[in-house]
């Protein structure tokens, strides 16, 4: 039984490297023809975004803006919701589990991520604490759900829409 169970947990503490490693040498994404990052219609490019970790500041929805402290650090995750672009693949910290997945840029600043149904791939670790102001799954609902970025004033903003079909705008500053 003890053996089964150290199987277990080597491979819970392996697989995810595993799986990160491995898909760590896939292709960048391509738009016609061209590779993610490339320069679009409005002179903007999504190369200033990629390479760099982004921490979620606040979340714009209906009525309601929900801004996440990170000088409180109330429940110990400073690296909380967290998302980086590099090379056609998203990774980053939802809270508590990493997660990763394509991402395609177009014209326009048009912006997709996940899969062509939205999914992404993330660890399984059950959370000990969760933020009430925002689920984990809620944050990578609404990732799994932009339509277009922006860039204001240094911040990224991503623009998706809540389950009721509503503007949400997460707004994110450089690490």
């Amino acid at each position: 039984m003890k053996g089964i169970i150290r199987v277990f947990l080597c491979a819970a503490l392996f697989l995810p490297a595993i799986v990160l490693t491995s898909c760590a040498g896939t292709a960048p994404a391509q738009e016609n023809g061209a590779a993610v990052g490339a320069a679009h219609e409005n002179g903007t490019e999504f190369g200033a975004v990629e390479g760099r970790e982004w921490m979620l500041l606040e979340l714009r929805r209906a009525a309601e803006v929900v801004v996440i402290d990170r000088e409180a650090d109330l429940f110990g995750m400073g690296a909380i919701y967290t998302a980086t672009f590099e090379g056609g693949r998203i990774s980053g910290m939802g809270a508590p589990n990493r997660f990763f997945g394509p991402y395609t840029a177009g014209a326009n600043r048009a912006l997709s991520i996940g899969s062509a149904d939205g999914a992404m791939a993330a660890t399984l670790m059950m959370p000990l604490v969760e933020p009430e102001f925002l689920r984990e799954h809620e944050y990578f609902a609404y990732l799994s759900r932009v339509t277009r970025w922006n860039l204001s004033g240094g911040n990224l903003e991503l623009f998706s829409t809540s389950e009721d079909g509503s503007e949400t705008i997460l707004v994110f500053v450089p690490k």
